[in-house]
């Protein structure tokens, strides 16, 4: 095994200021850390937010998918207003009150996530659907406006 050297954190003198030395191991230790923490999968529904999501394009319009495992369509509310759609809900426990819990591992609690819809999409068409804890929402884009002519009669006099 090898022996990681030892570096002592020693003030270094200034004429104006005292500075310490960092251990450059216990610095590289906290980045690779806090690099893991970020890489790992957040507690959504514990933090507020909604878990993870894909946003896709295609010629009808947007998609929006939202993995929300063990939600049904009666707990998730969406809303559609001055161009803003906002999804909410909770995540209940399963787990009654009076069971005692040995381990857990799954994050219950409150979620709501808020999206700018792009110019063009239908607000009154929107529609979602769960399936297989996946929640999607399809954003179909408005009708383009089709020139109308018509002949405009002069009246005499």
């Amino acid at each position: 095994m090898i022996a990681r050297p030892t570096f002592v954190a020693t003030p270094v003198r200034t004429a104006t200021a005292t500075a310490r030395v960092a251990d450059p191991f216990a610095v590289l230790q906290r980045q690779v850390g806090r690099l893991i923490d970020d890489y790992r999968a957040p507690d959504t529904f514990g933090s507020g937010r909604i878990g993870a999501t894909d946003i896709t394009e295609d010629a009808t319009g947007y998609h929006i998918y939202i993995e929300v495992p063990g939600c049904s369509e009666k707990d998730i509310t969406l809303n559609a207003s001055n161009g803003v759609l906002s999804i909410s809900g909770e995540k209940k426990s399963p787990v009654a009150p009076d069971q005692k819990q040995h381990v857990t591992t799954r994050s219950f609690g409150a979620f709501s996530e808020h999206f700018s819809l792009p110019d063009g999409v239908d607000e009154d068409r929107i529609s979602a659907r769960i399936k297989d804890g996946v929640l999607q929402v399809s954003l179909p884009r408005r009708e383009p406006a089709r020139p109308t002519e018509r002949k405009i009669e002069i009246q005499p006099g």
